[in-house]
């Protein structure tokens, strides 16, 4: 009988040199909201994004014909073409078009990670598109939650959760991090916006009035898109296979 592969889960950004990420496909969680940005991004035509660390890289990548988006504090830095609300996306054009991208967390993952065996980016709103790819892969699996500036938080916990249910029996389960995940979404599946209205993340966007946001990031499948990061750059891996 062939030994079903492990699916486990990484609470936060800090906890990622725990792992030998060389040894999974790694799955980087952003939910509020750059995952979810990525998702509305590729689906709106963008082709490439090039995820950076600073703003100043953002910056360069503009004078070599990039849009750019760049968040920091949950806030838009002014002089960007865009933040990091899935809303900034949704109502642009992008055909075409190449981004540049900088955040407070989830760029972060997706540099900490760059040695794993593949990369993509998660969110409910690409979620069943996930699930197939994943099950296909029949690899090792590791959810990696950007958490924020290196804590845990919720909204990444909660969807590590929900894939690691969906996983669960073509995957096998052997860690504590992934059942606290699993526990948290078979408790919150039903009301995860409840859930998410106490968590440290909603009470910033709230401030900001960003309720939307939030509300759009829990919706699912609303973006058939694979965000695949390989050589620096996310590109939908749908797309390209096409």
């Amino acid at each position: 009988m062939r030994l079903r592969p492990l699916v486990r889960v990484c609470l936060s950004t800090a906890l990622i040199p725990t792992f030998k990420v060389e040894d999974y496909i790694v799955v980087v969680i952003d939910i509020l909201r750059a995952t979810t940005s990525f998702c509305v991004a590729l689906d709106k035509g963008v082709t490439e994004i090039r995820p950076v660390p600073s703003l100043r890289a953002c910056r360069r990548l503009a004078r070599e014909g990039y849009l750019t988006a760049a968040e920091r504090g949950a806030q838009k830095v002014p002089g960007f073409d865009f933040g990091n609300s899935p809303f900034d996306f949704l109502e642009a054009d992008l055909q075409g078009k190449k981004l540049a991208f900088t955040t407070t967390n989830g760029t972060r993952a997706l540099w900490a990670v760059r040695k794993a065996k593949k990369i993509v980016a998660g969110a409910f709103v690409n979620m069943s598109v996930l699930l197939t790819w994943l099950r296909a892969q029949e690899e090792p699996v590791l959810l990696v939650c950007s958490g924020w500036k290196d804590h845990v938080n919720l909204e990444d916990t909660l969807f590590a959760g929900a894939i690691a249910t969906e996983l669960e029996g073509d995957f096998r389960v052997n860690d504590d991090a992934t059942l606290i995940a699993m526990s948290l979404y078979q408790m919150a599946e039903h009301r995860k916006k409840y859930y998410l209205e106490h968590s440290a993340h909603f009470e910033r966007l709230v401030e900001l009035g960003m309720q939307r946001d939030v509300k759009y990031s829990l919706r699912r499948d609303l973006h058939p898109v694979l965000p695949y990061y390989k050589d620096g750059v996310l590109i939908d891996l749908l797309r390209v296979q096409a």
